[in-house]
């Protein structure tokens, strides 16, 4: 079954996930209820999203959250693919359509979510931040990653340079949860933050990006 982690915000994941299942995340809203989609095969939650009222965006975070599976789910779902144009680009290579480009800058995607570009792990990765109940939960796909205490990430060499300004930008970030969908996360994908804890992730990430 689906399994509400806060307010509104649902994880959609088996209860006995094989080791490279990521974590898919779906926003209850009034304004139209979100998914984070992932490679994750979420078909068997199909039922359960439209009894919440079905799906009305499906949002990628970048070209690792889409399979041409995820194209299915969306036409079952009655809806369509959003990512940047850079990652919507390297999917349609992959056979996967993104019919909605979502600009490559901060901007408000509706009064309760705001788009950030995070490159570094990919050119055009994009995180999504939700207010809800006077909180602030980012998205923050698998650009980085909680394992066991620690943060981690897979950024190719030339890429390092921007994952440490995307790291830096994070340092003046207000945010109150982050969670990525990395299956690496464990022990779960999702930690709570405050100043002084973003302030250590964003100590701890930049100086590994810097050696």
């Amino acid at each position: 079954m689906m399994r509400e982690i806060y307010p509104s915000l649902f994880l959609l994941r088996p209860d006995n996930p094989s080791d490279k299942t990521q974590f898919t995340y779906f926003l209850k809203r009034p304004d139209g209820n979100i998914l984070f989609a992932t490679k994750a095969d979420v078909s068997p939650f199909v039922d359960e999203l439209n009894r919440f009222g079905g799906v009305s965006h499906i949002l990628l975070g970048d070209r690792h959250h889409a399979s041409p599976a995820t194209v299915a789910l969306a036409k079952k779902l009655g809806t369509v693919l959003s990512a940047s144009q850079v990652e919507a680009a390297v999917l349609g290579r992959l056979g996967v359509t993104v019919e909605h480009i979502i600009p490559y800058q901060r901007h408000p995607y509706s009064v309760d979510l705001e788009v950030v570009p995070t490159p570094g792990h990919t050119r055009g990765a994009l995180s999504y931040l939700w207010t809800n109940q006077g909180r602030k939960f980012l998205f923050i796909g698998d650009t980085i990653v909680p394992i066991n205490g620690a943060w981690d990430y897979w950024v190719v060499r030339p890429n390092r340079a921007e994952m440490l300004r995307t790291v830096q930008m994070l340092a003046d970030l207000a945010f109150d949860v982050i969670l990525s969908n990395s299956f690496a996360a464990t022990p779960v994908a999702w930690v709570e933050s405050d100043p002084a804890s973003r302030q250590a992730m964003v100590a701890e990430l930049a100086a590994s990006l810097s050696t």
